[in-house]
């Protein structure tokens, strides 16, 4: 009896597991996900190069490059309002 406790406790939280990272993958910020589907280097950054395959981020790419290194981080992704996905952000912000 305890063992086939232990096994289906076990599967409710192996089951669990995989709901709360599918629900973390869901509510990916959109700065993380330009991130893995731009950055070909893996670099952790978006350079102008990398951008090319975006036009709604190559459009604002130097309103968004705060420091003007010419590359985009995840920081300066996620703060920008005209990040593609960030329009959902309050004027509040």
């Amino acid at each position: 009896m305890m063992k086939r406790l232990e096994k289906v406790f076990l599967a409710l939280c192996a089951v669990a597991a995989v709901q709360a990272i599918s629900i973390v993958d869901a509510y990916a910020s959109p700065a993380r996900s330009l991130l893995q589907q731009l950055d070909t280097d893996k670099d952790g950054l978006i350079s102008l190069k990398e951008a090319v395959r975006h036009t709604g981020l190559l459009r604002n790419f130097g309103l968004i490059d705060d420091n003007e290194d010419g590359k985009l981080s995840e920081a300066e992704l996620a703060k920008s309002k005209l990040t593609p996905g960030n329009e959902t952000l309050t004027a509040s912000e």
